[in-house]
């Protein structure tokens, strides 16, 4: 099976996004495999569909169906390669518009990970909220032109999860997140009060995370991503610093499906126990 390498994505364009690939040095014959493109819009782990191909014997793509003045929306790439005989697949990647890491952000990442998988990290799943593709059919106000006023008609919709984008969220990821307490704040409101809480926390580089992602702790509190501020180095990000709202439990946000069990993680042990006996 052949191999892609040095797959990676850029432009200096706002209306495309390049994309280009090598394949590793190989005895095989290249043109028995089709090559296809995969993308996926804001969820690194999917869904993915196939935007392009087949291709024979290609290493360049173009993708002009992107809108790159979303400040903070991403597009994720992988390349499938199909076996025109056997049919055997592989995929490689994901690959995005971003500075690749050198050395020593790729160690702060390990050690990052290390510090929340093992010490200060509680395993928590991460949902990417939607910023693009079908819009939803129950609240989306749409008129009978198919005119829009580019806003939702109603609130608490089980179909987008007022995201306005049907699904609400891109395919969640378990990941370690290390979320600081905070304090409980009432909010008063002209019919009840609401205890408040705003937070901060970390994680490392992956996945990324923008603004009204969702992060669930294994205690079901649902955490809205208000803030990213990142380190970086050179463009490539060390770890991410988050700002935190709690999502009040009235919100239909809680409705949204959590299909993995999550659990406390148990910390490694790597202090001998205190022998409390006297000491002859």
């Amino acid at each position: 099976m052949i191999e892609v390498v040095n797959f990676i994505v850029h432009s200096f364009d706002l209306d495309h996004l390049d994309l280009a690939w090598d394949v590793s040095d190989t005895a095989e014959v290249v043109e028995r495999y089709h090559f296809y493109v995969l993308r996926s819009v804001d969820g690194i782990a999917g869904p993915y569909e196939v935007i392009a191909g087949p291709f024979d014997n290609c290493n360049k793509f173009r993708d002009p169906d992107v809108k790159l003045l979303h400040k903070w929306r991403f597009y994720f790439y992988k390349i499938r390669i199909v076996h025109k005989d056997t049919k055997a697949v592989t995929e490689f990647g994901p690959e995005a518009l971003a500075a690749k890491p050198d050395r020593i952000t790729l160690e702060i990442n390990h050690r990052m990970e290390l510090l929340l998988r093992e010490k200060v990290g509680r395993k928590c799943l991460f949902f990417p909220v939607l910023t693009s593709g079908q819009r939803c059919p129950q609240c989306w106000s749409v008129g009978k032109r198919g005119n829009t006023t580019g806003r939702a008609e109603q609130q608490n919709c089980l179909t987008c999860y007022d995201t306005t984008y049907v699904g609400g969220y891109a395919t969640p990821i378990l990941t370690f997140v290390q979320i600081d307490p905070g304090p409980v704040e009432p909010q008063l409101t002209d019919i009840s009060e609401r205890a408040m809480m705003n937070t901060t926390g970390r994680t490392s580089a992956y996945p990324p995370m923008k603004p009204r992602d969702m992060i669930v702790d294994p205690q079901n509190a649902r955490w809205q991503v208000e803030k990213v501020p990142p380190t970086a180095k050179r463009g490539a990000i060390g770890h991410q610093e988050l700002v935190l709202h709690m999502i009040p439990k009235p919100d239909i946000r809680y409705a949204v499906p959590v299909l993995d069990p999550l659990f406390e993680y148990n910390n490694r042990e790597y202090t001998r126990p205190m022998n409390t006996g006297s000491v002859k």
